[in-house]
């Protein structure tokens, strides 16, 4: 596999673009959005060149990286590629609308993946011709510094587009993890309770935002507090998705509290709009 193509070019689609372009694939980002891929190709360009201001990464890699990604809102655009990663909205409909799609312009021996953290595989390939093609290839955020990803499998998966996802993954450095195909995956349902119940903690006026998030770095380890990592991700990203682990599993756990509700339908949705948790400027 040689030649990448990814759908969808928001946070996560281009941070995996962007790590495939540096492990020497020829690399496709498309997006419907134009504007969303002139965003996708600053977001890299400044993540590569924080990376060469800090001494981490050599100039001449940096532009080789650039020049590997193309950036384009025409499909058609993935019809030669060997593997193909969706990370488009986390909404059933527009998946399933997007590897029809692909199935129609695609060779046979082009490895689906998909990049989503809650949805159903199942239910995402269902309405594809040939089901068994499709694996899940879930990277984290921020993909270049996340190690992980969860290789997702169906009960109708081909063995071999399992391998496929797990030696891609490997190739751009990742370790692979094997989940199978239920709400939440494996580190989701591991993550999101804790999550949820650092917003109900400040919903309670427990602790603060930022007393909560310092006791996780310096209680418990972790590099980032929840409500900071949560700001990172976006609280729309992450109420989408335990609503509908809890749809599913109905585990109390995995109900979205009263803020997270309330905060997103304010617009309140993190680094990305300004203010989530916290409050966001250009200076701070």
């Amino acid at each position: 596999m040689k030649n990448v193509g990814i759908a969808g070019s928001g946070s996560m689609g281009s941070g995996i673009g962007q790590v495939a372009a540096q492990n020497g694939y020829d690399v496709v980002l498309y997006d419907v959005s134009e504007e969303q891929l002139t965003k996708a190709r600053r977001s890299i360009e400044a993540t590569l060149r924080t990376r060469v201001e800090k001494g981490k990464l050599e100039q001449r890699e940096m532009d080789g990286t650039l020049a590997a990604i193309r950036f384009t809102a025409d499909i058609s655009a993935l019809a030669d590629r060997d593997v193909i990663i969706e990370a488009v909205l986390e909404n059933m409909e527009i998946k399933q609308a997007i590897f029809k799609q692909l199935e129609s312009i695609v060779g046979a021996d082009c490895l689906l993946g998909t990049n989503t953290s809650s949805l159903s595989l199942a239910e995402i390939a269902g309405g594809m011709k040939d089901p068994s093609r499709l694996v899940g290839i879930h990277f984290f955020n921020p993909v270049p510094a996340m190690k992980l990803v969860e290789i997702v499998r169906t009960t109708v998966v081909r063995e071999e587009a399992v391998q496929q996802a797990k030696a891609f993954a490997q190739s751009l450095g990742k370790v692979t993890i094997m989940a199978p195909d239920l709400p939440g995956f494996v580190v989701n349902y591991l993550q999101y309770p804790f999550r949820l119940n650092a917003m109900r903690m400040l919903e309670k006026g427990i602790a603060t935002a930022v007393d909560i998030d310092t006791a996780a770095k310096l209680g418990l380890g972790h590099p980032m507090g929840p409500l900071e990592l949560q700001d990172l991700v976006g609280l729309d990203v992450t109420y989408n998705a335990t609503a509908s682990i809890f749809e599913k599993t109905k585990d109390p756990n995995m109900e979205p509290p009263e803020i997270l509700r309330r905060m997103v339908e304010e617009g309140k949705l993190g680094r990305k709009t300004g203010e989530g948790f916290y409050c966001y400027s250009d200076k701070k």
